[in-house]
């Protein structure tokens, strides 16, 4: 009788490694001989199923992306009322810098990255456009809402929205004093309710 092995397939292993390297030391600190003696693969292996280090790059991101807007809707879709999915988006930030803190540094990186590689420039301006189209459909529906800012559009608000929590996101993740600092989130939520 043959035995089944649950083995990971050598992209996905070296998907998984480099996520962690890149992580935990940033683009800039990690070579792809780096990552492929920490997947336990050749450095040819690597390169046969992700050319060069941008690609992986671009691969870490796509992933996390796909995982980091699942998250939000589902967190958005989980409760009802303007308010409450503010308050559920803001709580997400908090859980993300609390809990998966590797995650928000890969995306600070991320950024960091987009101002000179054209490539993640425009894979960012795409997540952004997600994110800011995620939190047009869920927050600002409401015509009292639309009332309250009618000189703008609803996209512009949106972005608004984007910019203050990732914005304080990212002051949190790189500040000393982040229990203090976690009161920019509820102050966020409270200016935009």
């Amino acid at each position: 009788m043959q035995q089944k092995t649950d083995k990971i397939k050598p992209s996905e292993k070296i998907l998984t490694t480099a996520f962690e390297c890149l992580s935990t030391r940033g683009y800039a600190n990690v070579s792809m001989r780096n990552i492929a003696k920490e997947a336990g693969v050749a450095l040819s292996q690597l390169t046969y199923y992700y050319k060069n280090k941008e690609k992986l790059f671009i691969e870490v991101i796509n992933m996390m992306t796909v995982q980091y807007l699942h998250e939000i809707e589902k967190n958005l879709e989980s409760v009802m009322g303007e308010k409450e999915k503010l308050a559920s988006l803001v709580r997400f930030f908090k859980e993300l810098i609390r809990n998966k803190p590797k995650l928000l540094k890969l995306f600070i990186d991320f950024i960091a990255q987009a101002l000179w590689i054209p490539s993640f420039r425009e894979q960012l301006n795409s997540l952004f456009t997600e994110l800011t189209q995620i939190i047009e459909e869920n927050l600002l529906t409401d015509p009292k809402t639309k009332k309250k800012y009618l000189e703008y559009s609803p996209k512009t608000v949106a972005k608004l929205i984007l910019g203050a929590l990732l914005g304080t996101s990212i002051q949190i993740v790189l500040g000393s004093d982040r229990d203090s600092a976690f009161e920019s989130l509820n102050l966020a939520e409270s200016l935009l309710n």
